[in-house]
């Protein structure tokens, strides 16, 4: 692999002992970072200017169903319910291998293109092994890091996967893990479970215990309205010995402190997703301050685009306001305006990035910049109005950026997004593939009689 230097950045590195630098250059050979500091060496490297940008690490989302990237909007206005009835139910089983592809493809590049360099992707649309092994093509090609969460077969039938389910997770997992034996690859295995909101207890049992068997992590969706106190989520993972640092709860509006204490007590990891867990009515606020309160630093995610945008800086804002507005809304009840706040952007901003990659067990390599990570970074252009003058970095990033200020992004580094485009044969190919997979996906859909005109092929 080629090496790059990264010329006079004002680094974030989010690392305690480096801290953050005004003027400073990273070096990056054989995809990993191997320096960083004022005027280093640059022989035999390919020079990236970086003056009047950021470098910070490459952000990581914690949850997201990659396969949805044709559906932007498809459930813009839904309940968690409207989005089973127009998205799972809808559309899902409407996919063939080569739509998955498309989607995961451009699902991939959308948040590349965001400055996220890594994703948890919860893969519900292997309705076969075709459809699985393209969904890993897909992420392989797109050249973002990822964990792949291998899902239940929901195409064969929603409710029959999803509603007290008995169906065993597929046992075509085996073949995967196989082939994603590597655990320190750019493309990695875990197994998306349904867990007690959506399956009996004894398929929970057996499904956990079939990740165990593999080696890999474990995510399920967690703390939704209508199935936390109905199945008892947590009381019942713990009474079947089930919880540990392996396990990771998507959403988590609803969880109780004795829930959220369970959960710390054994290590596991919590991912609200702001703008789903709102405005798909699954929580007054995400999980963000009572999370820390028990001890557990919150990831982010954005879960679905098909809800929600592409990108984690608008999930930073949204985290940072909703937390602040639960923090005070005890004082504000009793008339007293409070006089400080106390989650800040550089909090939010580590949910983002140091605790989506502890969360997925990937510290040693990713979340935050220091000689020996991998080179998984990004540059924002602060050069423009909306971001200038840079009084201080983080505070404007996070408030103020989006993805059309990231410039450039490396993953493993390679470069796959540079002066504000995406680059690489697949980056030309991907809209294509993607509109041709979105017309076939809607017409075999009917969707236009769903959600109106508009979406007419």
């Amino acid at each position: 692999m080629s090496s790059i230097l990264i010329r006079n950045a004002h680094v974030i590195s989010l690392d305690d002992q480096i801290g953050d630098l005004p003027r400073a250059d990273i070096r990056i050979d054989d995809g990993a970072i191997t320096a960083i500091g004022p005027d280093l060496d640059a022989s035999g490297a390919t020079v990236i200017d970086a003056a009047g940008k950021v470098a910070l690490p490459g952000l990581v989302d914690s949850h997201r169903h990659v396969w949805q990237g044709a559906i932007g909007g498809a459930g813009g206005k839904v309940s968690l319910g409207g989005y089973f009835g127009v998205v799972l139910a809808g559309l899902l089983d409407k996919y063939q291998p080569d739509d998955v592809y498309a989607g995961v493809l451009w699902g991939a590049l959308q948040a590349l293109n965001a400055g996220i360099t890594t994703v948890a992707d919860w893969s519900h649309i292997g309705t076969t092994p075709a459809h699985a092994d393209e969904n890993v093509r897909a992420l392989q090609d797109s050249g973002i890091r990822a964990l792949y969460l291998y899902g239940p077969p929901v195409g064969q039938g929603v409710m029959r996967w999803f509603h007290e389910s008995t169906e065993r997770h597929p046992d075509d997992v085996r073949r995967m893990r196989v082939l994603l034996a590597d655990d320190r690859a750019r493309v990695t295995m875990g197994l998306a479970l349904r867990g007690p909101e959506f399956a009996t207890p004894e398929t929970t049992e057996y499904d956990f215990n079939l990740a165990r068997e593999l080696g890999v992590p474990i995510s399920i969706h967690s703390g939704i309205p209508g199935y936390l106190r109905k199945y008892r989520t947590i009381e019942t993972l713990d009474g079947l010995g089930l919880l540990g640092p392996d396990v990771h709860h998507a959403h988590g509006a609803q969880f109780s402190d004795t829930d959220l204490a369970r959960i710390s007590a054994t290590g596991g990891a919590v991912t609200p997703c702001p703008t789903v867990d709102m405005s798909m009515a699954m929580g007054t606020f995400p999980l963000v301050g009572r999370a820390l309160e028990h001890g557990l630093l919150p990831a982010l995610g954005t879960d679905t685009v098909a809800g929600a945008g592409t990108d984690l800086f608008s999930e930073m804002r949204l985290a940072l306001a909703a937390e602040r507005g639960r923090a005070n809304a005890a004082a504000l009840a009793r008339d007293e305006p409070p006089a400080t706040v106390d989650l800040d952007q550089r909090d939010v901003l580590r949910f983002a990035t140091v605790a989506g990659a502890e969360a997925w067990g990937m510290s040693d390599r990713i979340g935050t910049l220091r000689p020996g990570k991998r080179a998984d970074l990004i540059l924002v252009d602060v050069s423009r109005p909306h971001l200038g003058p840079l009084n201080e970095p983080v505070t404007t990033i996070v408030l103020n950026a989006g993805p059309s200020d990231v410039d450039t992004v490396l993953v493993d580094g390679v470069v796959v997004k540079r002066g504000g485009r995406l680059v690489g044969p697949v980056a030309d190919r991907a809209r294509q593939l993607i509109e041709e997979s979105r017309r076939r996906v809607f017409d075999r859909a009917k969707l236009v009689d769903v959600l109106g005109p508009s979406w007419a092929a």
